[in-house]
């Protein structure tokens, strides 16, 4: 019996694989950390002795500050694809010669802003992002904001705005990233709490409840089909295939051996009162889901949702909001705290490998490149290189802003992040 199930699963995990070809794209960095799984793992090197190769200032029309919080996409081309506060998706290329980006296409619609999330791209070039309604500037907030999920296509000739192919109506606003499954359909979660399966046509396939998303979290797709999602709720979520429920696991309750470190808020989505999750699940080739939340917890589960092990990090507000990046042999894991730095786990046993200091919070993800270095940006306005064997640091380098970035590496080993002033940088070989 135990051979069968194993032949089974093989089986599952080398269809999944294959398909893959069919809507995710073999090169770049097409999703929130590269692949469904969200294991952060890059088929490329980045630089070991850092400069700055080119720049580019998403700011337009004299914005003060356009506060990029979330992370970017790569495409098969190298264009890379980011949005910021201000509500500007921008698309910009490393020109071959020089020191800056050349502006491929911007978006920017009065009313909408797509927040914290990260775009996603299609074997296709198409490029999926949310959107919510928000109030123009000196006008009230909509009581109920809608959210819709936009395709993307290339401008027409002579124009710098991208085609609009569709939008999906979710319903209500979203901070949510979308994640690409093998076939091309798209996941997205809205802000009350609805899961849906969306075809690259923009039409619905399914429409799942997984209570309240957290604020800035993604779907993860297992190789098996099943889509795990984390909550404010205090829950991580389990759907089918087909998106009906399979299970739920109250994270919430395991508090552990010290109490989370809380103070009053009256915004629920930061993570302040210590509960729920503001990370998305990443998930390991066995099927076991891993994740942190706002108590400063890291948990282990497994997919039949039950507790594999949970690590206790140092208590601070917000706690783990770094999805954690999981080393392409399944043996280790590592994410950011918003204390104590980045932590290397032992990902069969939760034991902590390694701890390196930062000063200050890891809100984002970090992104390991295929010689192991590990790339991390922190909210002191510093990018660090580490070694993802020994927690040595390979490198510094001073931004000069806050980074609140999950770093993307492009094709021609480039390593781009963008900073709460709205900046893009990309960092290449000295």
């Amino acid at each position: 019996m135990k051979a069968l199930t194993a032949t089974a699963v093989l089986a599952a995990a080398l269809s999944f694989q294959v398909a893959s070809a069919a809507g995710i794209p073999s090169a770049g960095k097409p999703m929130f950390q590269d692949n469904p799984q969200h294991t952060g793992v890059s088929p490329y090197a980045g630089p070991q002795n850092p400069r700055v190769v080119a720049t580019f200032d998403t700011r337009v029309n004299g914005d003060p500050r356009a506060d990029i919080q979330s992370a970017p996409a790569v495409g098969a081309d190298g264009t890379i694809y980011i949005g910021n506060f201000r509500g500007t998706f921008t698309a910009v290329r490393v020109a071959p010669a020089g020191s800056q980006m050349q502006l491929v296409w911007r978006f920017q619609q009065p009313g909408l802003n797509s927040f914290h999330t990260t775009p996603a791209i299609d074997a296709d070039g198409t490029v999926y992002l949310p959107f919510s309604e928000v109030a123009a500037p000196g006008q009230p907030q909509p009581q109920s904001p809608n959210g819709y999920l936009y395709a993307f296509g290339p401008p027409a000739a002579g124009s710098t705005q991208p085609t609009v192919k569709w939008r999906f109506a979710l319903g209500t606003r979203t901070t949510s990233s979308p994640v690409l499954g093998p076939d091309g359909t798209i996941y997205e979660m809205a802000g009350n709490g609805d899961l849906f399966a969306i075809t690259s046509a923009g039409e619905q396939k399914w429409k799942g409840k997984v209570g309240a998303p957290g604020a800035v979290t993604s779907p993860a797709l297992a190789p098996d089909g099943t889509i795990y999602t984390l909550g404010l709720d205090g829950r991580l979520y389990a759907t089918n295939p087909d998106g009906s429920p399979k299970w739920s696991f109250d994270y919430g309750s395991l508090v552990g051996s010290t109490p989370p470190k809380v103070v009053p808020s009256a915004f629920s989505g930061g993570g302040f009162d210590g509960k729920g999750a503001g990370d998305s699940p990443t998930i390991g080739p066995d099927g076991t889901i891993y994740f942190g939340a706002s108590n400063s917890n890291f948990y282990a589960v497994t997919p039949d949702g039950k507790l594999k092990w949970m690590y206790e990090a140092e208590r601070e507000v917000a706690g783990i909001w770094s999805t954690a990046v999981l080393a392409p042999d399944g043996n280790t894991l590592y994410f950011g705290n918003n204390a104590g730095g980045v932590y290397a786990l032992d990902a069969a046993t939760g034991q902590k490998a390694w701890q390196f200091p930062i000063y200050g919070s890891v809100y984002a993800a970090p992104e390991l490149d295929k010689d192991g270095r590990l790339y991390v940006g922190a909210t002191v306005g510093h990018v660090f290189a580490i070694d993802a064997r020994t927690g040595q640091q390979i490198w510094d380098w001073d931004a000069g802003q806050s980074v609140w970035t999950a770093p993307a590496l492009t094709p021609d080993g480039l390593l781009v992040v963008g900073t709460r002033e709205g900046v893009i940088y990309a960092l290449g070989e000295s």
